[in-house]
């Protein structure tokens, strides 16, 4: 029998973000605790994008940062973004910065490549079985989706995205691109995703919201050919180097167990806004809360989630279901007739009642007040 004060179920950012901030802070000083991750190591997986509107504790992490973002459409929509810088962090750096971090803590024990087959809470302990071995820990944090269920219509923003090498000099924006909506839309809404990385050095992504959860590679990958062929102009020589695949859930989970000593976290405990995918600031805050709880030995609970943007974002999945192929329309009403700072606040869940209806009434107001309608 394994006994440890915690639990920590999954080493991605969450899980490595709480497992930081807990010895950062000390509490694993006299207090044990084991983590399990499928993975069996530690590399480059993950670029995670935001805007700097939150201090966090990886800001030495990052790929880089820069002062304006862009939309494209129709027209080109330049955000200025000085005040909050857009931020990308390399989960390379994320990784090596926690593993320095916690190798001298004998407290702290990893066991990679090996998942959590049964949680079960009995007499205020939880046991976990992993690989037919028990372990019994005080409190979980579980960022796996196991005992999860939804009432929400199962939409996906999935995407594949690789640096491209350029042999030769390529016209590419020094500043990010965060929505490319000019390529094929389907049925569905389709965008590129750029950043910059120097001379003729480019990260690209292809980005589908749908009702499917992802698409062969080879279809992703024939995507951003074309877009660097049609999109970017470019016809010459280039390489792929590090790439990355994934697919964000636009819908929010039930924990069907309701263990009391089990704290779901990351996109498990729903930190993953549903209309925008984002999810790396949602983290740190909830990250932030739960250790200082655990600080002052307060009662640990669930994450709550702002009402009104899980409203909002309930109205923005219908709205997308009805419009599909035309949503990037309403994207792009969004920036267009908003300012940046109104836009950056909405979309990282810290705007103000003021903005939220300056928000609301630049959207199709047909559509949208149909849909509340049928709430």
């Amino acid at each position: 029998m394994n006994n440890y004060d915690f639990i920590i179920i999954g080493a991605g950012c969450s899980g490595l973000s709480l497992l930081y901030e807990m010895n950062k802070s000390n509490i694993l000083k006299n207090k044990t605790c084991a983590v399990f991750d499928k993975r069996k190591n530690f590399s480059k997986d993950k670029i995670w994008s935001y805007w700097n509107i939150f201090e966090h504790s990886f800001s030495d992490c990052l790929l880089d940062q820069w002062d304006k973002v862009i939309v494209k459409g129709d027209k080109e929509i330049i955000l200025d973004c000085k005040d909050f810088a857009y931020q990308s962090v390399d989960s390379e750096k994320f990784y090596n910065k926690i593993l320095k971090n916690i190798s001298e803590n004998k407290n702290i024990k990893l066991f990679l490549d090996r998942g959590v087959d049964e949680i079960n809470e009995e007499n205020n302990k939880i046991t976990i079985k992993s690989n037919n071995e028990i372990f019994k820990a005080n409190l979980v944090f579980d960022s796996s989706l196991k005992n999860n269920d939804t009432d929400d219509t199962k939409i996906y923003q999935h995407f594949y995205g690789c640096e491209i090498n350029f042999k030769e000099t390529a016209n590419l924006s020094k500043h990010p691109i965060l929505m490319d909506f000019n390529c094929n839309q389907g049925n569905w809404t389709h965008f590129f995703y750029t950043l910059p990385l120097g001379d003729n050095k480019i990260f690209i992504e292809t980005t589908w919201i749908s009702d499917q959860n992802n698409f062969a590679k080879e279809q992703y990958m024939h995507e951003i050919n074309e877009y660097i062929q049609n999109n970017l102009n470019y016809k010459k020589e280039y390489t792929a180097g590090y790439n990355e695949m994934g697919s964000i859930p636009m819908f929010h989970f039930k924990d069907k167990a309701n263990y009391q000593k089990v704290i779901k976290i990351g996109t498990a405990a729903n930190l993953t806004r549903k209309s925008t995918g984002y999810t790396f600031l949602n983290i740190q805050k909830f990250t932030q809360e739960l250790v200082q709880k655990l600080i002052k030995n307060q009662i640990i609970t669930n994450a709550r989630i702002q009402s009104k943007y899980n409203f909002l974002d309930k109205i923005f999945i219908k709205v997308l279901l009805e419009k599909k192929g035309n949503m990037h329309k309403i994207f792009l009403k969004l920036f267009k007739n908003n300012k940046t700072k109104d836009i950056i606040n909405f979309l990282s869940n810290n705007s103000n009642f003021f903005q939220d209806i300056k928000i609301i009434l630049s959207m199709p107001k047909l559509i949208f007040i149909k849909k509340l309608l049928n709430f």
